[in-house]
């Protein structure tokens, strides 16, 4: 007896559901082919945006030197404001980074109109190694009210003390002065602000010395005060030393009282 086996196997046909490649066109599944593929993401300089500019007139002032450290020349400029955007009649200064990043600040100034450039000049005046902005703000009946610009790693900052803009003043009269220096002794840097007046005595002139002490790039923190008196042999004689007493200085930035 002969037993014939015949196997009939079903024939089961798939079809392939369709499914969307890399590039959004629909296609049979797999991996996509070399024109489809995503090309590999390059890095791109992170630069401030530029949309939310504040409106400027016309330019008063500006110094090319390097605030932030990485050897390349940067721009500030000082601008006259326009529109309430900026508060009237105030300063809008600008720094431009070599890395093209930008960052501004409304510097507000009690004579803007009279004032001409508020710029005094650039030196390093923190310490840290990098150029500061020395400018004005107004002008008393003789004295000139003068603050500090740096950019301490993150954003353009007028420098503080005790959370309030430092405004130090410099010149005078004959009768009475006021000075900046900023120094360094031992390994720390300074902003000294003089006063003198002789109007308690014709042949003697009271003076007063306050030492204050960067806390940060852009903080300061009153670290001492001294009185002392300089005598004088002739009445209302002025001190020797005019400068110490009546002048600034900063760095390379030297101006006579």
């Amino acid at each position: 007896m002969t037993l014939l086996l015949v196997s009939c196997a079903a024939a089961n046909t798939t079809t392939a559901t369709p499914r969307p490649s890399i590039d959004g066109t629909t296609g049979v599944g797999g991996a996509p082919s070399l024109p489809t593929a995503l090309p590999t993401p390059t890095a791109s300089p992170v630069v401030a945006p530029t949309a939310s500019l504040l409106p400027v007139g016309q330019s008063l002032a500006s110094a090319q030197a390097d605030f932030d450290c990485d050897g390349r020349a940067d721009r500030l400029t000082f601008y006259a404001s326009v529109g309430d955007a900026a508060g009237g009649a105030n300063t809008v200064v600008r720094l431009v980074l070599a890395t093209g990043a930008v960052h501004e600040l409304v510097l507000p100034l009690n004579d803007a109109i009279d004032q001409g450039s508020p710029l005094i000049g650039t030196a390093d005046v923190n310490g840290d190694g990098c150029d500061d902005a020395i400018v004005t703000v107004g002008h008393g009946a003789s004295t000139t009210w003068t603050t500090f610009l740096v950019y301490d790693g993150a954003d353009l900052r007028r420098v503080e003390e005790e959370g309030k803009p430092v405004t130090f003043l410099f010149g005078g009269s004959v009768r009475h002065g006021n000075a900046i220096e900023c120094r360094t002794r031992k390994d720390a840097t300074e902003i000294v602000a003089r006063a003198v007046s002789d109007y308690i005595s014709d042949f003697e002139w009271d003076a007063v010395e306050d030492v204050h002490h960067w806390s940060t790039k852009s903080q300061l923190v009153l670290w001492s005060t001294s009185r002392s008196v300089i005598a004088v042999s002739v009445r209302y004689a002025m001190p020797v030393d005019q400068d110490r007493y009546w002048g600034l200085s900063c760095g390379n930035v030297k101006l006579s009282g």
